[in-house]
């Protein structure tokens, strides 16, 4: 009887095993089919940083999580001094967290803003504003849909980036050149 009992608690173990396994494999196939992602830790002082043609060449960046074209992302950022990137909007909600350095926001209908470590700032789609960094800028941007940039004149008419880019003295950036 005992011999029963061990065994039947042996094939029951097994089975809960096999079953929690099972479990686990489904909740990672879920996870990945739905966009998930494992938790993650990244070092700014490693990043890949490159430019991009409708930014000045002053600003880099690296992905650091998301899809830019899509649903979303999450991207460190760069800043030389004196870089700005002029007027422009985007069609998704975008934050921005600053870790270091200074600088500067306008956005359309506020009196400009200074920028230092810890400031958090959010601009709902399509708001107009431009970011200037005054001192070597450290910073976090979240977007929550396609990472896109329109530019605009002063009376909001769009314009291309090299004229926005121009009228600032700066360069658009190469296609995804490693800074």
């Amino acid at each position: 009887m005992q011999i029963r009992v061990a065994l039947l608690a042996v094939v029951m173990f097994i089975a809960g095993f096999a079953l929690a396994q099972q479990s686990m494999q489904q909740t990672q196939q879920s996870m990945q089919s739905t966009g998930m992602q494992q938790p993650m830790v990244t070092n700014p002082e490693g990043a890949n940083l490159v430019t991009a043609p409708a930014l000045p060449d002053c600003f880099t960046y690296a992905l650091e999580r998301g899809d830019p074209k899509g649903s979303g992302s999450v991207m460190l950022i760069k800043m030389s001094s004196g870089c700005i990137v002029p007027r422009h909007w985007h069609s998704a909600n975008e934050q921005i967290t600053f870790t270091s350095g200074t600088g500067q926001i306008e956005m359309q209908g506020e009196q400009p803003q200074t920028l230092s470590a810890g400031t958090y700032i959010y601009m709902p789609a399509r708001h107009v504003h431009q970011l200037t960094c005054k001192d070597s800028c450290t910073l976090y941007r979240t977007i929550d849909g396609p990472n896109d940039i329109r530019y605009v004149d002063a009376a909001g008419n769009e314009i291309a980036a090299a004229t926005a880019l121009a009228a600032f003295g700066e360069r658009p950036g190469s296609a995804a050149v490693q800074k």
